[in-house]
């Protein structure tokens, strides 16, 4: 379709009545070979889009029709030979290019899916250090550089990373690799791949609401929307190396290629089992993104489970409106064949458990027994409602004979339904909690993480599903199922959230079109149109392209776009921000490493016990050992409300190096006596832990354990004595005190972390570095208060 093609076809979707008027101008301009505005009997306004439009071009200081022929065949409706290849894309695949301003809109609309996931951009690359986002970025950091200083490559990975997300390792293995295979750039790596598979996805998101809606518009629109979600904004940030990026990509090839598989399969050819290559291919496809999703995450067989909802909604559909469900056998052909590629990586590598991988085959197995029930129960003339009951009885005897059979699948898939089922937060871990828990706020909890663009979704996503059943729309059943599953996941753990923001921002990409044209600015997307008319291509030339809009719909648009997805826009950079590490966080980790270094000290030696979820990113600048922050999320709360300093000492001594304290405002009005308070005053009333650095606002200490001096002495039985010093913390100077009440016979020790002059009751007593770092004991002078030692 040509340019002016495309912008005559606006014109008339924005102008009704200016058929008469383009006519009029043919007309004139069929005549003569330039003319002026005073030839031609249309109004001044009507004119000027004509040329704003490049419908009408300037010939020196004249007028002519710019394509005549594009005008006339917009007019008629009909479309050129010579502009076939800047046709709407086909209900097929293909890897056409778009026309040029829809390309450029896409450009645009990918940038800023870039542009919004670099705001952590100065926060992560600072100084020497690369630091990421969160904390879970750092355990694959610790896998990664694991993996190189043993030698590993793709094929041999260590034991450590067989297990859980061995695709994510093996990747970020071999592209750092191939750019060198140091440690900085195993870190650049680490800290760009979220962006890049963002990038991707939004790709696919584009693709795949132009399949589903066979709207460029709206696939457009839905990149946008996907831009400004707030749960994959950060979830794809620079620096927010979690492995929940790389599933995305997996997720969306799979939903990309099974709608492409459909949509071929749902035609007569298909229909008549004619297999082509785009079929064999688009098969292929859907059976690597089927292998990468299990072999990339120990839990990706719950992304399966859409498929699962996808074959029971298909197969009564299809009875329902007398056709054959088999024509999706392609599908579950594709499906079995992921499961065997996987069950061979598994049987080479070692990847995963058999039980994982073996997930798709137990699938493939239950979809095939869905639909052959189907297929005989269309057969027999069964209404949908006894379909329904055999199709899920048929699913159920597939799913208790492996529940039976492979008792590995059996634990596992309890297990995961436990996690499900006690949703809520998990030990503190923030993705176990329901998308409308209490630990965001039951109402506005979903708004940090969608906006306001899931609300704007849900009601094309119930449509997309209802209608695909009731009009047999294979390609709306399968999305449909994909944002139902997803949605029902996200009310038990938060953290499929950003599986499900892959299909609702092609649902909110349509609420913004359709609301865009009930202000009147467009038209309807196709999708939900009332005129009976299916595609793009059929709605042609109604239906808008991407030709230069006027003021007037920029602004609709524009406003349509900001009240689905500006609330996005606004919490995205926020919720990223929250995941940044903070400057003082920073600040005292390089401290503690150059301190540790100057020390000479090792692991576990240079150990930092600090809050979990900080735990990783202190150690990994530290010592490196980022692996797990357990020792951390098991200790760490009950040691601040402690009360006795002594026995945590004990406790951590040999396993700790540093202990890290910030503000925390759940304990600010606990009792003096907790280590939380005790810390925070500079280790008063403590023996064994000495301040080594605060933050300017004093918010935020590092301290060494040490085993501290024994000042001991002489006073009065049951006195209460006093040991004092000034000492300097970071520039700081601090009082320090410790209290503690003399025996029976007058006797007292008071053990101290600091070297310096300590006053006890009036008597001055010097305490040397030697004593505190080896629990030496240093004696006042007794009595009259002439201190000795």
């Amino acid at each position: 379709m040509s340019d002016v093609r495309e912008a005559t076809a606006t014109l008339r979707s924005d102008r009704s009545a200016v058929d008469d008027d383009l006519r009029a101008v043919l007309e004139v301009d069929a005549a003569k070979e330039t003319w002026t505005f005073d030839d031609i009997p249309i109004d001044s306004g009507t004119f000027g889009e004509l040329v704003s439009r490049g419908i009408v071009e300037n010939v020196d200081g004249e007028y002519r029709v710019a394509d005549r022929e594009a005008v006339q065949a917009a007019l008629d409706g009909e479309e050129l030979e010579s502009t076939a290849e800047d046709s709407s894309p086909s209900l097929e695949f293909n890897l056409d290019l778009p026309p040029r301003r829809v390309g450029g809109a896409i450009v645009a609309a990918l940038a800023f899916v870039v542009a919004v996931r670099l705001v952590a951009y100065p926060s992560v690359f600072r100084s020497e250090h690369i630091v990421f986002l969160g904390n879970d970025p750092y355990f694959y950091r610790y896998l990664l550089l694991e993996s190189l200083e043993q030698g590993a490559t793709v094929t041999s990975l260590p034991d450590s990373v067989l297990l859980g997300e061995p695709l994510l390792t093996a990747t970020l293995l071999a592209v750092t690799r191939l750019l060198g295979g140091s440690t900085e750039v195993a870190d650049l790596v680490l800290a760009w791949y979220p962006v890049v598979a963002g990038l991707v996805t939004a790709a696919l998101v584009y693709v795949l609401a132009v399949q589903v809606t066979d709207d460029r518009r709206v696939g457009v629109a839905s990149v946008v929307m996907l831009a400004v979600t707030p749960v994959h904004a950060y979830r794809t940030a620079i620096g927010f190396a979690d492995h929940h990026a790389f599933d995305y990509v997996w997720l969306a090839i799979t939903a990309v290629a099974a709608v492409a598989l459909l949509q071929r399969t749902s035609t007569e050819e298909g229909k008549r089992g004619v297999v082509t290559p785009w079929t064999l291919a688009l098969g292929g496809v859907v059976a690597v993104g089927v292998a990468g999703q299990v072999l990339a995450w120990n839990a990706g067989p719950l992304l399966l489970l859409p498929l699962a909802l996808y074959g029971v909604v298909r197969a009564t559909a299809a009875v329902d409106a007398g056709a054959s469900p088999l024509a999706d056998l392609p599908l579950v052909g594709a499906i079995g064949l992921g499961g065997v590629l996987a069950v061979v990586v598994h049987t080479t590598l070692d990847w995963q458990e058999l039980y994982i991988v073996a997930t798709p085959l137990l699938l493939a197995a239950g979809l095939g027994a869905v639909l052959m029930v189907g297929e005989g129960a269309r057969r027999y003339g069964l209404s949908a409602q006894a379909t329904t009951g055999l199709v899920a009885a048929a699913g159920a005897v597939v799913f208790v004979v492996a529940y039976t059979v492979v008792p590995e699948f059996g634990a596992e898939f309890s297990q995961e339904l436990s996690r499900l089922v006690n949703a809520g937060s998990v030990e503190g871990i923030a993705e176990t909690a329901s998308l409308f828990g209490t630990q965001y706020g039951t109402i506005v909890g979903p708004f940090f993480f969608f906006g306001l663009t899931l609300f704007f979704a849900l009601p094309y996503m119930v449509w997309s599903l209802a209608a695909g059943w009731s009009q047999n729309r294979p390609v709306w059943q399968l999305v449909g199922s994909y944002s139902t599953v997803f949605f029902l996941l996200a009310l038990l753990q938060v953290r499929f959230a950003g599986q499900l923001a892959l299909f609702s921002s092609v649902f909110a990409g349509v609420a913004v079109v359709h609301l865009s044209a009930v202000t009147g600015a467009t038209v309807r997307p196709a999708m939900v149109a009332e005129d009976g008319l299916d595609t793009w291509s059929e709605r042609a030339p109604e239906l808008p392209a991407f030709s230069m809009p006027n003021r007037d719909t920029v602004l609709a648009v524009g406003m349509i776009v900001l009240l689905v997805g500006g609330l996005g826009a606004v919490i995205s950079p926020a919720r990223t921000t929250s995941l940044m590490v903070s400057d003082e966080s920073y600040e005292a980790a390089t401290f503690m490493d150059d301190y540790a270094t100057e020390e000479g000290w090792e692991y576990p030696q240079n150990y930092v016990f600090s809050e979990w979820g900080d735990s990783r990113m202190y150690n990994a600048i530290v010592s490196g050992e980022s692996r797990s922050y357990g020792f951390a999320q098991a200790n760490y709360e009950e040691f601040l409300t402690s009360a006795n300093a002594s026995t945590w000492y004990q406790r951590l001594n040999g396993r700790t190096g540093f202990v890290v304290v910030d503000r925390h405002s759940g304990l600010a009005n606990t009792d003096d006596e907790t280590m939380y308070r005790r810390l925070h005053a500079w280790g008063n009333e403590t023996g064994h832990y000495r301040a080594v650095w605060t933050s300017d606002d004093g918010s935020m200490k590092v301290f060494t354990l040490v085993p501290g001096a024994a000042v001991t002495g002489s006073a009065d039985p049951n006195a209460t004595v006093t040991a004092t010093t000034t000492v300097e913390v970071g520039g700081t100077e601090v009082r320090y005190r410790h209290t503690e009440t003399a025996d029976a016979t007058g006797n007292y020790s008071v053990r101290v972390p600091y070297p310096g002059t300590y006053e006890i009751g009036g008597t001055e007593v010097t305490v040397p570095e030697e004593a505190v770092e080896n629990g030496g004991t240093v004696r006042t002078g007794t009595g009259s208060g002439n201190g000795s030692q």
